[in-house]
């Protein structure tokens, strides 16, 4: 009865044993999958955000350049008030001097 009783233990132990390296193995394969995926998502989401970050930056140089064209709309009607101005001030200074001359000519032979 004790060899029995010894015998049984030692399939116990045998049993023990093969189902602890079972669950190892099964520990093992988790931990693998685990990284696998874990390593999966840190390619995906990376390269989200560099999706993401080049959208931004699309998007940045768009509206920079908007402005930049706003800004060259801007500075060219500026551009031509100025030079309308200028005109402007040119010819009523030029009418201006004649008229003088004139009324300085009407004066002298008047």
């Amino acid at each position: 009865m004790e060899e029995q009783a010894i015998a049984r233990l030692m399939e116990l132990d045998a049993r023990a044993f093969e189902i602890s390296a079972g669950r190892e193995k099964q520990l093992a394969d988790i931990e693998r999958r685990y990284k696998e995926e874990e390593q999966k998502m840190i390619k995906d989401f990376t390269r989200r955000i560099e999706d993401e970050t080049r959208e931004i930056a699309q998007k940045i140089l768009q509206e920079g350049q908007q402005e930049v064209e706003k800004l060259n709309l801007k500075t060219g009607e500026i551009l031509e008030n100025m030079e309308r101005e200028f005109e402007k001030s040119r010819k009523d200074m030029t009418d201006e001097i004649l008229k003088r001359i004139f009324d300085v000519k009407r004066e002298n032979h008047g």
